[in-house]
């Protein structure tokens, strides 16, 4: 049977389909590519808030453990308080809250200025290395 000339509509239709055949999946492509690009920016967003509650959360626990042994009466709780705040500030995980008491401890209690000076020292690494984003 001899081929049918194409009308101008099937001709039209079936260039369609081809376009559409090649078209289709770019489409789809870009889409889930914006989709992808989208997320990850969101997770993103997510961990480093996460990570920051996580950072607080920390902080926090450090401050309600060292206020009891900063404000204490034994020379030996207030020194273990200071060297454990310093101990933390190394890790970046210090309540920066405490430092003007840390100061105050060292002016009213000479013999703990030199733990004091170090832990502020430390708090102040800290603090620098938050600033810059380390």
């Amino acid at each position: 049977m001899p081929d049918l000339p194409q009308s101008s509509l099937d001709y039209r239709l079936d260039q369609l389909s081809k376009l559409a055949g090649i078209l289709l999946p770019l489409v789809v492509a870009v889409v889930g590519g914006l989709y992808t690009y989208e997320k990850d920016k969101n997770d993103t967003r997510t961990l480093n808030r996460q990570e920051r509650r996580d950072l607080q959360q920390v902080q926090y626990a450090n401050l309600t453990a060292l206020v009891p042994l900063l404000t204490s009466q034994d020379p030996s709780n207030r020194l273990l308080g200071m060297e454990i705040f310093t101990s933390e500030a190394k890790k970046r995980e210090a309540p920066l809250d405490l430092i003007p008491a840390i100061r105050r401890l060292g002016n009213e209690h000479p013999e703990h200025l030199k733990q004091a000076m170090a832990a502020v020292a430390a708090a102040e690494e800290q603090s620098k290395a938050a600033k810059n984003g380390s």
